[in-house]
């Protein structure tokens, strides 16, 4: 059986109109989002018919509002089974808060914010029922900023000795979220926000991780 899936970064709710807009015209079988404010999500669902999964990074709080911030499994299929794979190095619990003075998605005076590290960085899985017979794992993960040098992306480049701690940390992080996917026994389908481009370590490491049986399919 094909399906239809489709990944995007929706910026919390700066597109949601948008995005509802895009997922009526293509009506996709499942949807993997990042940067998904939880009450957009249910809003997605009850309107367009999705069941869904959710893993929260972040409770983002704006004035006296607030909303959890995270990865998202939307799927016109039944999900059978979701579970969330934490590769960050805090331990669970208290879901880590933000607010837009402590926006941990942008650079200010030339630095990210050492804190972005301190999220719930979660492999979200969702085993769905495609049919009597077939069943698939969907995928997804957003990855923490992680500065490089690469000709054409300037915002990206490393401007200090804090920057290379920082590769040194998402460099870990990768590793853990490699052995998870190496531990899915089902056939997974992986989306991702890597925060990262072709050509890079994180990219290119991810693209030969080998599952049993599967060979990798690599770039051209």
């Amino acid at each position: 059986m094909t399906f239809n899936i489709l990944h995007l970064n929706v910026e919390r709710s700066k597109h949601i109109e948008t995005v509802i807009k895009l997922l009526k015209e293509k009506n996709p079988h499942i949807v993997c989002l990042a940067e998904a404010m939880h009450k957009d999500v249910q809003k997605i669902s009850l309107e367009l018919g999705y069941e869904f999964s959710f893993a929260p990074l972040v409770l983002f709080k704006d004035g006296l509002e607030s909303d959890q911030e995270g990865s998202v499994i939307l799927s016109k299929h039944p999900i059978l089974k979701t579970k969330k794979y934490y590769y960050n190095d805090k331990a669970l619990g208290k879901i880590p808060s933000s607010t837009i003075e402590e926006d941990n998605l942008t650079v200010k005076s030339g630095k990210r914010p050492e804190n972005r590290f301190l999220e719930n960085y979660t492999l979200l899985t969702a085993l769905i029922k495609l049919n009597e017979k077939q069943t698939v794992t969907i995928s997804t993960t957003h990855f923490p900023v992680t500065d490089h040098t690469t000709p054409g992306y300037k915002d990206h480049n490393i401007k200090s000795l804090q920057n290379v701690d920082d590769m040194e940390r998402s460099v870990a992080y990768l590793e853990r979220l490699i052995n998870i996917i190496r531990s899915l026994t089902e056939p997974v389908v992986f989306t991702a926000d890597l925060n990262n481009p072709r050509g890079e370590y994180f990219y290119d490491s991810l693209a030969r991780v080998t599952l049993p049986g599967i060979e990798p399919e690599l770039p051209a």
